[in-house]
């Protein structure tokens, strides 16, 4: 997906609220950290369809969407980046309470087959 798609999406979804989404998401959002671990999340997180990079340096803003389809990836990059204080997750582009200690577990769930 490109930057100007996943832009678009999270503008529609802002602009046209919607008690239904879609398709349920959830999007990994990390910035620059001195940690061996940090490439490793940039390279996943770049594999991504849907992943986008604001800033530059010590400022940048790594942000990976990811679908139930999608959780053993979401799986990968989470356990690098879900102790960083620089780590958000959002749900269907949108920051709510208790998304990384409610949400994440659910999507576990996916990865019963």
């Amino acid at each position: 997906m490109s930057d100007d798609k996943a832009a678009d999406e999270k503008l529609a979804d802002i602009l046209h609220p919607s008690t239904k989404a879609k398709e349920f998401k959830i999007t990994l959002e990390f910035g620059y950290r001195l940690s061996p671990d940090y490439p490793k999340a940039v390279d996943l997180a770049k594999k991504n369809p849907a992943y986008t990079e604001e800033g530059a340096g010590e400022w940048v803003r790594h942000s990976a969407t990811f679908t139930p389809a999608q959780v053993d990836d979401l799986f990968a990059l989470f356990n690098l980046v879900h102790e960083w204080d620089t780590t958000e997750v959002l749900v269907n582009h949108k920051r709510i309470p208790y998304a990384h200690q409610l949400w994440i577990p659910l999507m576990w769930f996916y990865r019963i087959r």
